[in-house]
């Protein structure tokens, strides 16, 4: 469930460059540029949009299977790695819950 919120959380999140790409391309003289630049320019957003969004995915599918094999709390830990002690994701904690 949580894998899945966060793969719809990366794609609206992709959306973002396209909005941009919108309002930059609204901006220029009474929103018409060059079509073949504005096309060129597009198909670059896109193709490096789509990378992120697959390259998110890899890393939630891999997170995913190491969570699903996890035995113990440190190897559910071990599944995120980048995350201090401070950090407020979810996941498991042991130990006593914060007030």
């Amino acid at each position: 469930m949580k894998a899945t919120i966060a793969v719809i959380g990366t794609l609206a999140a992709a959306l973002v460059p396209f909005a941009a790409l919108a309002q930059q391309d609204g901006a220029q003289a009474g929103g018409q540029g060059a079509p073949q630049q504005d096309k060129q320019r597009f198909e670059e957003v896109k193709q490096r949009t789509e990378q992120r969004i697959q390259d998110r995915i890899a890393d939630l599918q891999s997170r995913l299977t190491c969570v699903q094999n996890a035995q113990d709390p440190d190897a559910l830990r071990a599944c995120f790695p980048q995350r201090g002690a401070g950090s407020r994701g979810g996941g498991y904690r042991s130990g006593p819950k914060p007030q």
